[in-house]
């Protein structure tokens, strides 16, 4: 059996556009293309003993790499899904189709199906039921993405050879003329001006920029070609932290890159403090990591997402050690799991230390934000000083929590009803640390207080209560405020205590209470990874909060245009599609060599 070799001549298409013109070719838009006789190609198949991976069929030296697997079979779950049956069911999906742009989509979709002689869904189940995977490689001119490899494997035979057939009037269009090719005996290859070659099997499909790359990867897919991407260092070192076979896998070799920009690829520094705190530390790791890899991994009712660099945290120098924990140790504790949770996080990071080291880690036009950050601290403590008498006070932990809360300090409900909400931060030194939020408490209660007299809100008085052996801090209304349309201020009722070396601060006496409970009975998951950071959402959690609001949205649909039957069946579909989902969670999981970033989630 024989295959062919083509070339796709369209008139400036460049390497980083090789993968879209490749599934354009599938699905009958490829404008050049000559077509092989399925009886007379040689089937390739992969080599006894190697990886069923693609990567084992793209020459070495790519400088970024991706790969999925069972495309056709995800394909097939979401169209039958009834989460995607819902959505097509909502005013605002009906309001899209009637947009000119979706139309025009949607007529190109009925011309490719009309061409094809099948449903476009059918027929990317068919031809994804395998592997795709694509790789860009480097120019002589410096492009670090200048080439492209697309490998197409295991395509149903029969659906490959329809749309082959359905593709052939266009051929002739093509000014392409055949050429004997070395590689295989009896292969054929077409080039018009050498830009894209493309070469068609019985059930797999090569793409390539270049004849070279294209020749590689067909001796290396017929197993009579070295040099395999899969045997570079770089892409062994993410296979053996991350593994080799996931639904989709992702790999960019930092050294290339490195090396194609003449400098490092991430900032020394950042100009914004928030983003030194959240991606600082990953930022260092990665300049110096030889990959950053990805892989999403699905099942019936889960995905996961991992992303990951490889490095020792413990190596870095003084200034950036301070955003990671240690791998050996527990890293952030878990989110206390309050009744109906609606979400939380936990994040690690030494403040101390960063706050010291931050003219290291930030841009200097950044520096003098802090001198009006501690002129205004000092105004709330005076004789205190940020760098030397509050920060070191301050543990290496802070944790944040949303649920429900009850509104028993009200004789009525806010016309907007907001979760409670709840701060714990982990203190360095217990008692000294404690005394200070508690002044910073104090200070803070007082202000909202008077600001509240000046609005002409029902003041508070601060009392305390013995909860658990735990002293709770907390404001209570002289006089209970009337009324079921009460302003937003009033969901909000502070309260904070002391847990050991945690600090509370919370938005009610209730979830106060709360956070007390799961402190002073922790729980931990047997084998739970080391996490810097731990954020997570409860979808069904969160729709309650949005149906306890339900008047106070439709009112805002309706303000804009809609009527009230819509304005009630667009909510009711937001929440069934909220209500989907079981939960989301981001983490990042610190390793003795390797940092990952993690986002998971699940449904019904």
């Amino acid at each position: 059996m024989s295959h062919r070799v083509f070339s796709l001549c369209q008139s400036g298409l460049r390497p980083t556009a090789l993968l879209a013109a490749f599934v354009a070719l599938l699905l009958g838009h490829a404008s050049s293309a000559a077509l092989a006789d399925p009886a007379t190609t040689p089937a390739i198949q992969v080599q006894a003993g190697k990886s069923d991976s693609l990567a084992g069929s793209l020459p070495a030296g790519a400088t970024g790499y991706a790969e999925i697997t069972g495309l056709g079979h995800l394909l097939e779950r979401l169209q039958n899904s009834s989460y995607l049956q819902t959505l097509k069911s909502t005013p605002q999906f009906h309001e899209l189709e009637k947009a000119p742009q979706y139309q025009q989509v949607d007529a190109v979709r009925k011309i490719v199906e009309a061409q094809l002689g099948m449903n476009l869904w059918k027929a990317a189940e068919e031809l994804f039921g395998g592997r795709l995977a694509l790789a860009v490689y480097p120019k002589s001119d410096g492009n670090p993405v200048g080439n492209a490899v697309a490998v197409l494997r295991g395509a149903n035979p029969a659906v490959l050879t329809q749309v082959r057939e359905r593709i052939e009037p266009f051929l002739s269009l093509a000014n392409a003329q055949p050429e004997a090719s070395d590689v295989i005996p009896g292969t054929k290859l077409f080039s018009n001006g050498g830009q894209a070659f493309v070469a068609w099997g019985d059930s797999w499909l090569a793409a390539a920029s270049t004849r070279e790359l294209l020749d590689k990867s067909l001796g290396l897919l017929s197993g009579k070609e070295q040099g395999a991407l899969a045997n570079d260092e770089a892409f062994r070192g993410m296979s053996a932290k991350m593994g080799s076979e996931h639904v989709v896998r992702a790999f960019a070799n930092m050294g290339l890159l490195t090396k194609a920009k003449g400098s490092r690829l991430t900032p020394e520094k950042v100009d914004n403090p928030v983003v030194s705190m959240l991606v600082g530390g990953i930022l260092e790791l990665a300049a110096a990591s030889p990959y950053v890899g990805l892989a999403l991994d699905v099942s019936d009712h889960r995905f996961v997402v991992t992303s990951g660099i490889a490095g020792d945290s413990r190596q870095l120098d003084e200034a950036h050690r301070v955003f990671f924990s240690d791998p050996a140790g527990p890293g952030t504790p878990d989110i206390p799991q309050l009744p109906s949770l609606i979400g939380g996080f936990t994040f690690h990071l030494d403040l101390a230390n960063w706050y010291k080291q931050r003219e290291k880690l930030l841009e200097p036009q950044v520096l003098p934000g802090f001198d009006q950050f501690e002129t205004g601290i000092a105004n709330l403590l005076p004789g205190k000083d940020v760098g030397e008498d509050i920060v070191p006070l301050i543990g290496r932990n802070v944790t944040f929590v949303a649920a429900p809360q009850d509104y028993s300090h009200l004789d009525g409900k806010p016309g907007v009803k907001l979760p409670g909400f709840g701060l714990v931060i982990e203190l360095a030194k217990a008692e000294e640390g404690g005394d200070l939020f508690q002044l910073f408490f104090q200070t803070i209660s007082a202000i909202l207080n008077l600001a509240s007299g000046q609005q002409k809100h029902e003041p508070w008085v601060m009392k305390s209560e013995s909860y658990k052996d735990i002293q709770i801090s907390y404001g209570r209304y002289l006089k209970k405020p009337v009324g079921n349309q009460l302003p937003l201020v009033f969901n909000f009722m502070p309260a904070s205590a002391r847990v050991g070396n945690k600090f509370i601060i919370s938005s009610s006496i209730e979830t106060c209470r709360q956070l007390i409970d799961q402190l002073q009975s922790p729980t931990r998951g047997p084998g739970r990874p080391n996490r810097n950071l731990d954020f997570e959402v409860h979808p069904a959690a969160l729709a309650d909060i949005l149906e306890a609001n339900r008047e106070v949205f439709q009112a805002r649909s309706i303000q804009q245009g809609s009527d009230s039957k819509k304005a009630e069946a667009e909510f009711s579909t937001l929440l069934e599609l909220i209500r989907f989902f079981d939960s989301f969670r981001l983490s990042t999981n610190v390793l003795p060599e390797a940092f990952q970033v993690q986002l998971e989630g699940s449904w019904k």
